[in-house]
């Protein structure tokens, strides 16, 4: 945004003055640094993920409405996984919203975090994690970067 600049007294002629350096908000003269997504490609179809995804098999719970139900995970990403359920609540509209508990092979320690659904297709799921634990998070980072 520039700033222009002009004397009551000559308001009527061609007098305004535009300063040259943009101001930002706090009046530093610098502006403020703003993420612009629109330049990067978004890739449309069945696979717009980013990251890498691993595909296993694993028997795991999902917790709908505070109630366990087994499924099975099908594949893992850092933002997300792909669940199969064995077991499904006899309801309409399954919850969006779930907790997860897994393992992954070769590790002792049980995982937990919070996912959306965001796809149903077919006799599979697609979790987005919305509340992954540092500790859950840092699991899955490193089992994605081993295999």
């Amino acid at each position: 945004m520039l700033k222009t600049k002009s004397s009551p007294r000559r308001q009527g002629k061609a007098a305004a003055k535009v300063d040259a350096k943009p101001e930002g908000a706090d009046g530093s003269g610098v502006l403020p640094k703003t993420i612009d997504r629109r330049s990067r490609r978004r890739s449309h179809g069945p696979d717009r993920r980013s990251g890498k995804r691993v595909s296993v098999d694993i028997i795991m719970n999902r917790f709908l409405d505070g109630q366990p139900y087994a499924c099975r995970m099908v594949d893992i990403s850092r933002t997300g996984a792909q669940l199969a359920p064995i077991l499904e609540p006899a309801c309409a509209q399954p919850p969006r919203y779930m907790g997860l508990q897994f393992q992954l092979p070769d590790r002792d320690d049980v995982l937990t975090a919070s996912g959306e659904a965001v796809r149903r297709g077919g006799k599979t799921v697609g979790i987005r994690f919305t509340n992954l634990p540092p500790d859950s998070a840092w699991a899955i980072e490193s089992f994605l970067s081993f295999v």
